[in-house]
């Protein structure tokens, strides 16, 4: 399902990902069937569950093929049907709002994709009010989606009420991980090592996705500073927590090309849309593809994620791609190329240098993981423009990100 590799996951540190060939599969069938599923099941009157999972269904395959408006509709048309039914069916329905915020953000629909991740947060607290889980869960996300519409104030001010409001509940696991990202997404780099290292040294076993989370940014640092001897030791030592599925620890930082002649800023850009992404790491490391800048230009999977520098509106119309890579025994990435792609590419090729020069957990031969595949598309959130164009896209650039892993490649 489409949740499945758009949802951020906050209460486990190990990525979703597994071996994959890209073999090749014929969307257009393959959105038919969806498509003929979710009627069918819409004819008999389906439960509302029913009718969530084939709406999901279809607009994964529609956003895999690279149909980013059609998904928005399915899903749109989804929550009109179902938004009512989030008392009996909080999961099903905060999973449809998580869907659509996301298309939202790889769309540029700030506002919508604002209004769905609250949504997550509100239905699970209504309709599960004693799954504080759960809750949590969903407050994590809110801290993400306020760090890229709203800001590094607005962001950092939630982490720490989400960790106050862990703490009054007897739950250190969860105010030790708000308190950790605050201080890795949201602190400036002078004041990150000490807090993090506390965090690190822990004993706690309540604090355990904390402190490998920890681990893995100091790792990170390490990185870096070309200290590979000191980076590769620490991840040595993460044998400890166990991990199965390599989990990205360093990503080298990379710019948009703003000398791109083939996406020009557009004074007449008529890009008008009435309708709405870890990362990487979902949080594990800062790392992922989604974020606000911590500069105008600069972009990294380990933070926030850069803006390019135009003075006029973009067209970021339909441009995204396909990455494929393997991830070595020692962590490192081999075999990289763009599976599929559509639009101009020129803005991802130092996305890609970066993926090359990745460092991962180390991936076990013989277990899932090996084989990544991640989707990437350059967009900039809407914002109002003049009489005649309406909304146009912002000239500060991001790019969206999410993993394609648990899906064979796309033809």
């Amino acid at each position: 399902m489409i949740v499945a590799f758009l949802s951020i996951m906050i209460l486990s540190p190990t990525q979703a990902a597994r071996a994959a060939d890209p073999s090749i599969v014929i969307t257009g069938r393959n959105i038919s069937d969806r498509k003929a599923a979710l009627v069918a099941c819409l004819s008999r009157k389906c439960p509302p569950d029913e009718d969530i999972d084939a709406s999901l269904a279809l607009a994964e395959t529609l956003l895999v093929a690279g149909k980013y408006r059609d998904a928005r509709f399915a899903l749109l048309a989804a929550l009109g049907r179902n938004r009512k039914e989030a008392a009996a069916y909080p999961i099903p329905v905060s999973d449809l709002y998580r869907a659509n915020g996301r298309v939202a953000a790889h769309l540029g629909i700030d506002d919508d994709y604002y209004r769905s991740t609250w949504g997550i947060y509100n239905t699970l607290k209504k309709g599960l009010p004693n799954e504080k889980n759960r809750q949590y869960s969903a407050m994590m996300e809110v801290a993400e989606m306020m760090a890229e519409t709203r800001g590094h104030d607005t962001a950092r001010e939630y982490y720490r009420s989400i960790a106050h409001h862990a703490q009054s509940d007897g739950r250190p696991d969860i105010a030790a991980l708000a308190e950790l990202r605050m201080v890795l997404r949201h602190y400036p780099a002078y004041a990150r090592e000490h807090a993090i290292r506390d965090i690190a040294d822990s004993t706690d076993p309540n604090t355990r996705a904390a402190q490998l989370e920890a681990r893995l940014a100091l790792a990170r640092m390490a990185y870096e500073k070309n200290d590979e001897t000191k980076g590769d030791a620490i991840v040595g030592e993460l044998s400890r927590f166990g991990i199965r599925k390599p989990i990205l620890v360093y990503s080298p930082s990379w710019e948009v090309d703003r000398g791109m002649d083939s996406i020009p800023p557009l004074a007449d850009n008529r890009n008008v849309l009435s309708m709405d992404g870890n990362g990487e790491s979902g949080g594990q490391n800062d790392g992922g593809g989604r974020g606000r800048p911590a500069s105008p230009t600069q972009m990294s999977p380990n933070g926030p994620h850069s803006f390019a520098s135009y003075r006029m509106p973009l067209n970021v119309e339909d441009m995204w791609i396909d990455v494929g890579f393997r991830i070595t025994e020692q962590g490192k990435v081999s075999d990289i190329q763009v599976l599929r792609s559509h639009g101009d590419i020129g803005w991802s090729k130092p996305l890609l240098a970066s993926i090359a020069g990745r460092r991962y957990t180390p991936a076990l031969p013989k277990l899932p993981g090996a084989y990544r595949t991640e989707r990437y598309t350059y967009t900039s959130g809407l914002e109002p423009g003049t009489a005649s164009h309406g909304q146009q896209h912002s000239p500060r650039a991001r790019v969206e990100y999410f993993d394609l892993s648990d899906i064979s490649a796309p033809d």
